[in-house]
């Protein structure tokens, strides 16, 4: 039995209970799940991100992201101080979020809902509320009559899941985008590859022509019928450089029109990637700004939530 049928049969294995494994069978993605790169992991082998990376062609970043949510008691990465190491187990898991992230997208709330947990924040705990949910809290908080300091915590925690969800979006926003923009980079290297390729046939054809040519046409003019006047002329010797000359040119000529018809629609769909991943890159740096925002407010209200919390507890 060979290695790839090994940690196929151990993945679907591992996954038949897995309800993010259902759900991308659900939605008709199983020929996404096992790439090259999945079927060429061992189970007695642990990865570092890096390493995780490269097998489900994800940058190092992108998935320390998901380890920032609530989906890292899904992934169950190995923490070593501040590196992780991932088994074949973990690294599969992080594929299947991705392929539905991407594919179907499903963001981190979706995909926690799917599992049936409820995403938290850090401080206090409080569950995500949709808007609805949160607008009937806001209303309940204010019909009651508690303490102000008691509605303040409240509203301040409120505020908290907001800005959870805000910061939610962004890393799937984010994620989507790095996606997009390693799509075009293979697109780009394929189209590279692929005019090269036109380029070196083109010259092989090239030297192929001139060869055959010059040597059709060297003997041509070597091999003439003889004549009465030839005994009284000097022997013609083949001029070799101006004939090869000769033919070079008209073959050069046909070579680089060749060249440049065949690549043009290449180039011009290449240079159509390469804007569409310039506007990528503005995107994501643009997400990536809101991001780091919106985690300094999350911090500075959490760290609110914090303080309100402790003098409940010092009036009680």
């Amino acid at each position: 039995m060979s290695k790839n049928r090994d940690i196929k049969e151990l993945l679907l294995e591992e996954a038949k209970d897995d309800r993010l494994y259902r759900r991308v069978v659900i939605e008709g993605l199983e020929d996404a799940l096992f790439t090259p790169g999945i079927l060429s992991m061992h189970e007695d082998v642990t990865y570092s991100t890096v390493d995780a990376g490269k097998i489900i062609e994800r940058s190092d970043s992108t998935i320390r992201n998901h380890f920032r949510s609530d989906l890292i008691n899904y992934i169950q990465p190995e923490k070593y101080g501040k590196y992780y190491r991932l088994d074949y187990k973990s690294i599969f898991r992080l594929h299947i979020i991705f392929i539905l992230m991407e594919k179907v997208g499903r963001t981190t709330v979706d995909l926690l809902a799917e599992l049936g947990w409820e995403p938290s924040i850090s401080v206090g705990n409080p569950k995500i509320l949709n808007r609805d949910s949160q607008s009937a809290y806001r209303e309940v908080a204010a019909g009651l009559e508690i303490p102000d300091l008691q509605r303040q915590v409240l509203e301040s925690r409120l505020q908290s899941v907001e800005k959870s969800l805000i910061l939610q979006n962004a890393i799937t926003r984010i994620f989507k985008h790095e996606s997009d923009i390693a799509n075009i980079d293979r697109l780009v290297e394929s189209k590279k590859t692929l005019i090269h390729q036109i380029q070196s046939d083109a010259k092989m054809r090239y030297l192929e022509d001139k060869h055959s040519k010059l040597l059709a046409t060297s003997l041509k003019k070597s091999i003439k019928k003889p004549s009465f006047f030839d005994l009284f002329k000097k022997a013609e010797e083949v001029d070799v450089v101006q004939m090869s000359s000769e033919i070079e040119k008209g073959l050069k000529e046909k070579m680089e029109e060749e060249i440049t018809q065949q690549i043009a629609i290449h180039k011009e769909e290449m240079n159509e990637l390469l804007k569409k991943k310039e506007k990528l890159n503005e995107k994501l740096l643009l997400e990536k700004e809101a991001f780091s925002k919106a985690q300094l407010e999350l911090e500075k209200v959490d760290e609110d939530n914090s303080k309100n919390n402790n003098l409940i507890q010092i009036n009680d």
